[in-house]
């Protein structure tokens, strides 16, 4: 949420999306220490899974027309 406080709107968005994927590979990564498999496959299907669990639920709210903003 801080993006949201300290930039202006578009700016926000942009860094908040870039902050999530970067989280969401670096989770991937460290799991990676703990299933023997390679930290950049590991962290790059978790990306791929958080960006289709994120474009599932904008495809289920724009189907009930809900918008945030």
């Amino acid at each position: 949420m801080l993006p949201f406080v300290f930039a202006a709107r578009a700016n926000a968005l942009t860094i908040t999306g870039l902050l999530t994927a970067l989280a969401l590979f670096t989770v991937g990564a460290t799991l990676s220490l703990f299933t023997g498999r390679g930290a950049l496959p590991s962290g790059i299907r978790m990306l791929l899974l958080g960006g289709l669990a994120a474009a599932v639920t904008f495809a289920v709210g724009h189907l009930f027309g809900v918008s945030a903003g």
